[in-house]
């Protein structure tokens, strides 16, 4: 039996149609449960909000039982529920049923018996989009301060130098991007599934839709270009910070001998007059 989660539909729809508000998060907590695990070492589970429950949802799931998943009427109500927000939504039909995915929506129409797996598919595929798109925003803040941190890369003075900790931090937080991309890449960048199944097809339709494998593959360009600018800048900063440091080495030695020197000099006109 299917447990009710956030928002059943009207009568109007067909029985048992429900929307799932859905979180990500390691724990489920005491107002969700499990809609899906997703695979290690992603450390998430999709966490279906219960009714009532007012958390901000980062996607949602419409879920539609229906015998005939090409009802022409249904279809432009799923699309007309999913299109909020989204102004070309996608859709793909595919052994009986039909998925739609939209800007933060994604809904599926499908027999009951098929409708879990490709329930858990699409919070599955969710939570890449999410991911992919949060580190696409994330490293387009970082175009800016690329522009202003390029110079460094290649010759460093004393007020760039002041600025070192905001360097590191920024290349730690690429990296920190960099560690993100990395931990989706397996499952995004999957080979064929054999013998296929209609999960592993349709998750291969809508991966290509979305443009998965080419969008990560652009980022991992950029990553590229920033890390070797700001490795760079380390580069710099260490040779500086180093040739700093053997210039008040060789000033102190320079003292010590000028007062050694004076030392001398002092004894000998101390013997000289005696």
């Amino acid at each position: 039996m299917r447990l009710p989660t956030n928002t059943d539909l009207p009568p109007s729809w067909p029985a048992g149609s429900v929307t799932h508000r859905v979180v990500y998060r390691v724990e489920v907590g005491a107002a969700g449960r499990i809609l899906a695990e997703l695979p290690f070492p992603l450390n998430r589970r999709a966490i279906a909000l219960l009714s009532g429950d007012a958390t901000p949802a980062e996607m949602e799931l419409l879920s539609v039982p229906f015998e005939n998943p090409e009802d022409a009427e249904l279809i432009a109500r799923v699309r007309e529920w999913i299109a909020v927000g989204a102004s070309a939504p996608q859709m793909i039909t595919f052994q009986g049923a039909q998925l739609f995915w939209g800007a933060g929506r994604a809904a599926v129409i499908a027999p009951q018996s098929r409708l879990t797996a490709l329930e858990v598919l699409l919070a599955e595929l969710a939570y890449f989009e999410l991911e992919i798109g949060a580190i696409e925003k994330s490293l387009g803040g970082f175009w800016p301060d690329l522009e202003a941190d390029a110079g460094p890369a290649f010759e460093l003075d004393e007020r760039t130098h002041r600025n070192r900790k905001k360097l590191g931090e920024r290349f730690r937080q690429l990296l920190g991007l960099r560690a993100r991309l990395t931990r989706i890449l397996p499952f995004v960048q999957t080979p064929h599934v054999y013998p296929p199944t209609l999960a592993s097809q349709v998750s291969e339709r809508l991966r290509e839709r979305l443009r998965m494998e080419h969008r990560i593959e652009i980022l991992q360009q950029q990553l590229d270009v920033f890390e070797r600018i700001y490795d760079a800048c380390g580069t710099r900063v260490s040779e500086f910070t180093a040739s700093k440091k053997g210039h008040l080495l060789e000033m102190i030695i320079i003292v010590m001998l000028a007062a050694q020197t004076m030392l001398v000099l002092f004894e000998v006109l101390t013997i000289a007059r005696n």
